[in-house]
């Protein structure tokens, strides 16, 4: 009678969880919605969890494996309450916030879009100086919001530090992390430096990639200059057909939102793996908008392909992003490929092998960006200087990247829970999964049923194994045993 009791206690406590983490994520939809983060559906308030409630989990449930996951969801929740009120100041502040360059006005949050369309090398770099104004005004209420949150991890959670707290939750050695990072920047740093200057050179004739900053590197990956090659056949009409096929639309569960203006960030949101996925993205005008189009549709694939018989922990409550980042990626790099773009135009083109060409090379840049972003977090983080890091970033990001940083911009590219680390897995996953379906069935996989099924038999795992294991069981190829 007492197990039957445990058991039940913990199905009851299972549940209550989930139907926060499912509010929690339609209140995250309507505030990318701009409906101020009223989470529509639910009439009555899911009150929030409080620290004895975190004391009654932790008791019922183990410390480790999958059954843990149920700890870590609800104690990730009880943190967002802690940090959501001093992070709705700063981004009220940030709403406010304008640059102006030239008599026009340009919004904190539409900075990197601006930047994406922006030609001018000089209109670029007078932003640059008026960014760095921005954040030195806006880095006390980001220090806010990193403060609330170390103290709710420290002194309210228990644990030793945030990076002890990140590292539990994710059950890895974020140490062995960096190490393996660290050895991956440096062996390829040379060769992508000289392919750097060649992709530099062309698009900026007469400029000194010394002179460049990350500004005119958003420019480059927007790839605006690009879109000139884009023909009518490169719409949003057109990938929701393809993603039909694969049996992503709405009658599989799928919500669409069209919101905002071509380059907006977009966003996957699941509110029930599988089963109900909402997707917000902005109008496809350019390449950069087909390629967010696809991120955000493989993302969708991974969460409605996620078998549903798998247990509770192993669908809803993924403590890191990097599996379902790894299939937003495989889309993404798919959509420029020229065998893809090729059949989804219906005409050959000799443009789209340079496209392919140009955005490999765009992925590389990335992968170095989130791999140096991660590094500097961890060392920051370990060091206890998170408020203090601004030197060796600006250090780093230069040595990795090519393009100087400000010191200033450091708070507002620092990601939560190392989501960075996410990113720059999920690169390199991204890139062994597209090698192996194209090794197997050829650069058109995407029309072969034997690939497809092989693609959802991988998503059929949800987020049963953190990324490693998942590549070394499921894929057959571990994420760093394989040649350059």
């Amino acid at each position: 009678m007492a197990d039957i009791t445990a058991k039940e206690e913990k199905r009851r406590i299972l549940g209550q969880v989930l139907s926060r983490l499912r509010r929690q994520r339609l209140f995250d939809i309507d505030l990318q919605l701009g409906h101020g983060g009223i989470a529509h559906g639910h009439d009555e308030p899911v009150p929030p969890l409080s620290l004895s409630d975190l004391h009654r989990i932790r008791r019922l449930f183990a410390d480790r494996g999958l059954s843990a996951r149920a700890v870590y969801m609800a104690e990730d929740l009880f943190v967002r309450t802690r940090v959501e009120p001093v992070q709705a100041m700063l981004t009220e502040w940030m709403a406010g916030a304008k640059a102006q360059v030239d008599g026009e006005d340009i919004p904190f949050r539409q900075i990197i879009t601006w930047c994406q369309e922006c030609e001018s090398w000089d209109r670029r770099h007078r932003l640059a100086i008026e960014a760095r104004s921005l954040c030195r005004f806006l880095a006390p209420f980001s220090h806010a919001t990193w403060k609330a949150l170390e103290a709710a991890v420290t002194e309210e959670l228990g644990y030793g530090s945030y990076l002890e707290y990140c590292q539990a939750r994710r059950d890895i050695d974020l140490g062995e992390e960096a190490s393996r990072c660290r050895r991956r920047l440096d062996e390829r740093r040379s060769d992508y430096l000289d392919r750097l200057e060649s992709w530099f050179s062309n698009i900026f004739p007469g400029r000194e990639l010394s002179d460049a900053n990350r500004f005119d590197a958003i420019y480059l990956l927007g790839m605006r200059y690009m879109d000139h090659l884009a023909g009518p056949e490169i719409s949003l009409e057109g990938a929701l057909d393809f993603f039909s096929g694969l049996g992503i639309d709405d009658k599989g569960g799928l919500d669409l939102h069209i919101d905002g203006q071509p380059g907006r960030q977009s966003y996957c949101v699941p509110v029930a793996i599988p089963g109900k996925i909402h997707l917000i993205i902005g109008p496809v005008s350019g390449w950069v908008d087909w390629e967010a189009l696809f991120h955000e549709m493989g993302h969708a694939f991974s969460f409605m392909h996620t078998d549903p018989s798998l247990p509770l922990e192993a669908r809803e409550f993924f403590l890191s992003g990097a599996l379902s980042e790894a299939f937003a990626f495989v889309f993404q790099r798919l959509c420029m490929k020229e065998a893809f773009l090729s059949w989804i135009s219906g005409r050959e083109d000799d443009s789209f092998s340079r496209l392919e060409q140009l955005q490999h090379f765009k992925f590389q840049l990335l992968e170095r960006r989130y791999g140096a972003k991660f590094l500097i977090e961890y060392e920051n983080f370990r060091a206890g200087r998170v408020s203090r890091g601004q030197g060796l970033y600006a250090r780093v990001m230069a040595q990795e990247t090519g393009f100087s940083y400000d010191p200033e911009t450091y708070l507002f590219d620092l990601m939560p829970d190392f989501y960075s680390l996410d990113y720059y897995l999920a690169f390199i996953a991204s890139d062994i999964m597209i090698g192996v379906l194209e090794d197997e069935f050829g650069p058109r996989w995407f029309q072969q049923g034997q690939a497809l099924e092989r693609l959802r038999h991988w998503a059929s795992f949800g987020n049963l194994y953190e990324i490693h294991e998942f590549m070394e069981r499921v894929v057959g190829c571990g994420l760093f045993h394989q040649g350059p």
